[in-house]
């Protein structure tokens, strides 16, 4: 065959191969692209490896090698990283995997101009290597990857162990004496999912507690219900509750009525673990204020989270047994082309499911959206994040990119609740966290009446390493950050509650895994972002006081303050009261003179729950017992001034403080940079020192700090004379 019929035929061949230029380019770009796709990262495995085998052109196997290699290693580092320093930076695997090949094409754009003529072309080199040592190279390209990614993305255990490990209750936390109320049982495995499997027989009984000696009695008729054996699958499943069958699969709701006030327990023994388990304390009197618990600060595959929002409103109210519930997902992510050219965006999508999901006396959802500092126009400045929830059925049109400043943000609130007639709450938290330091100069007591004192992230009441900060946080800053707590918030004169919420990212709002292994890609909703990794703390919950269940009273409780948080999927209740006078509609008592007396009461039901805690998913052992160990911390002025240590259910302490008032100052904790006064280094905004103060009053707060491992807060009130 002559050289030119040897042309033709190549030229033939590159005209029938040449339509995969495109195709082939672009699922290059996928998979630079799913570098940062946590679970998902394994599309780039796919592709690469599909260019080193299928494609002969020696560039594009390599390019393949590269990029296989990329997408094992991208998920390895990022989980490497989340583990030593508690954060992650997804899309600088793009930019390493483009630098890799980058920097292959320069290295081979170098070998072929060298002088020396056998280094000219690597690919002749390769060429030399003997057939036994290139299969085994082959080999090594392809396991590698594959081995890297899966030792991080897959957990067998996770995927596979759903037998039942304990079980949870749940019942109202207020309750009118003669009145029917429903109440859960569900099973859980070893990472607090629901146990397909659970097949066991419960039975019921009652612990109760007077209201006023909170000493045992028994004279108690309570209705509850018969024994019960659970239905469920022969083989688990990590989507117990989405499986519709007619079993049980984990879950199934009772009926009972309790006639006699005071604090009951509704205890359920399990035949399968031989343990007898506690609901969290259900207060049973005539009142017309009622404890709802919910989650204000939640994300969907909308933003940065798993699952859609339908997923997250069932889950919210059916799973996590919320009673109010709100889905807040990012507004930089709703806000796709942005508002200044009307394009498309998600906030449709989102104010339509949750309107759907909101059943008054059943289930109350709130508009909310997280207007968040660090994207695009505002990058980087230390304004904080605002969780913004409204109290109307239509949902804020909330950016950074919009409002790119805490003044842009506080007008359009301004415009907004005054156009709509709904009111707003902006939600500060993980106000300690390196990344995103509060800066409390900021804030606008219109709108700030609430702060998220614990989430996934861990606690923001005190400083990370502050002496009274037992719980810790992620992502430290590098030293002690004076200002950016809300003890510090405090003593600087701005007037808030706390509340917690979970910050879930993981498709389980009010009850989030992130605490477990099961944060794990492969867990159920499945997700492309590496937000449900370095979240190890369980999601906090808020109890609300409120007339009724709907919008309207609910958002009223939050508004005006009454309200205790609590760390994790416990229910306890938590009052704190000076003088007579509790948490809510300002948590102010002015008395006569500054050393009159200050009588504190705490009372506490605890949760018999057993609790999670960092890293830890919550577990029992043979023969368990609920852990009721307590200590009472009573804080004031941001420093522990008595400690109570308890060690039953119910209880209820006093303590009198008739120190001087002497208020709280933070001048002397400011810092000076050049002729400005700053709240500290990471703020950018000037301050006169001297109004930074509580204006001579002093606050106290509780915090309830249980020895297994489970955290409630209460507070402030605020003494004046």
């Amino acid at each position: 065959m002559s050289d030119s019929e040897h042309r033709n035929i190549n030229l033939k061949k590159q005209k029938v191969l040449g339509w995969w230029r495109i195709p082939r380019a672009f699922l290059f770009l996928l998979g630079i692209v799913s570098l940062s796709w946590f679970f998902f990262s394994f599309i780039a495995i796919v592709i690469g490896l599909m260019l080193f085998v299928v494609f002969k052109d020696l560039a594009w196997k390599r390019n393949g090698v590269i990029l296989a290699f990329a997408g094992g290693i991208a998920v390895f580092l990022q989980e490497m990283h989340y583990l030593l320093l508690g954060m992650a930076i997804p899309l600088a695997m793009i930019f390493f995997s483009g630098f890799l090949i980058v920097s292959n094409d320069v290295i081979r754009w170098i070998l072929k101009k060298a002088k020396n003529r056998p280094y000219r072309d690597w690919e002749r080199l390769l060429q030399k290597i003997p057939s036994k040592i290139a299969l085994a190279l082959k080999l090594f390209a392809i396991v590698l990857p594959i081995f890297l990614w899966s030792i991080v993305s897959i957990d067998l255990f996770v995927m596979f162990d759903n037998n039942p490990q304990l079980l949870w209750i749940h019942a109202p936390s207020t309750v009118e004496p003669n009145m029917e109320f429903e109440f859960t049982v569900e099973a859980w495995d070893s990472y607090e999912r629901l146990s397909a499997t659970y097949k066991g027989t419960v039975e019921f009984s009652l612990e109760s507690y007077h209201l006023t000696t909170y000493n045992l009695f028994n004279s108690v008729n309570p209705t509850l219900p018969n024994s019960y054996s659970f239905t469920g699958q022969f083989f688990g499943s990590t989507v117990a509750y989405l499986i519709n069958d007619g079993r049980d699969n984990g879950r199934h709701v009772f009926n009972a009525t309790i006639n006699d006030p005071g604090i009951h327990y509704i205890l359920v023994k399990d035949s399968i673990t031989g343990n007898t388990y506690y609901s969290n304390p259900i207060k049973v009197e005539n009142t017309d204020s009622y404890i709802y618990w919910g989650d204000l600060h939640t994300h969907s595959m909308i933003s940065d989270g798993s699952g859609s929002a339908e997923h997250s409103y069932f889950y919210a109210r059916y799973i996590a047994c919320l009673d109010y519930y709100s889905l807040t997902d990012h507004g930089e992510h709703l806000d796709l082309l942005g508002f200044s050219i009307n394009g498309p965006n998600l906030y449709p999508v989102l104010q339509s499911v949750t309107n759907n999901a909101y059943e008054p006396t059943k289930f109350v959802t709130f508009h909310g959206v997280e207007w968040t500092t660090g994207y695009i126009t505002s990058l980087f400045r230390n304004y904080g994040h605002y969780t913004c929830i409204a109290s109307g059925n239509d949902l804020p049109l909330i950016s950074a990119n919009a409002q790119k400043n805490t003044s842009e943000l506080w007008d359009y609130l301004d415009l907004y609740t005054s156009t709509s007639g709904n009111r707003i709450l902006a939600l500060p938290h993980h106000t300690v966290r390196a990344q995103f330091i509060q800066d409390w100069t900021y804030i606008n007591p219109k709108y700030v009446k609430l702060a998220e004192v614990t989430s996934v992230h861990g606690e923001s009441l005190f400083e990370p390493r502050h002496m009274l900060n037992y719980r810790g946080c992620v992502d430290n800053p590098p030293e002690y950050v004076n200002g950016s707590s809300i003890v510090d918030a405090y003593i600087m004169g701005k007037r808030m509650a706390l509340i917690a919420g979970s910050d879930e990212h993981d498709g389980h709002p009010g009850h989030s895994l992130s605490h477990t292994p099961a944060y794990i890609g492969h867990q159920w909703p499945l997700s492309i972002w590496h937000a449900r990794n370095g979240h190890p703390y369980p999601g906090g919950l808020t109890a609300v006081y409120a007339n009724n269940l709907t919008r309207k009273e609910v958002f009223n409780g939050l508004y005006y303050q009454r309200v205790f948080a609590n760390s994790d999927h416990g229910r306890p209740i938590l009052i704190f009261k000076i003088n007579s006078v509790g948490v809510g509609d300002g948590s102010t008592i002015t008395v006569s003179s500054p050393t009159a007396d200050r009588n504190i009461e705490v009372f506490l039901a605890q949760d018999g729950a057993p609790a999670a805690t960092k890293y830890t998913s919550a577990s029992v052992n043979v023969s368990w017992t609920p852990n009721w160990r307590a200590r009472i911390e009573i804080i004031k002025n941001g420093e522990s001034i008595y400690n109570e240590t308890v060690s039953t259910p119910v209880v209820k302490i006093t303590h009198t403080d008739s120190q001087s008032i002497t208020g709280a100052s933070y001048e002397k904790s400011c810092v000076k940079i050049g002729d400005e006064y700053f709240i500290n280094s990471y703020s950018e905004n000037p301050i006169d020192p001297s109004i930074l103060n509580t204006g001579g009053a002093d606050f106290y707060l509780v915090r309830i700090v249980g020895a297994n491992g489970r955290t409630s807060y209460a507070g402030p009130i605020w003494v004046e004379y």
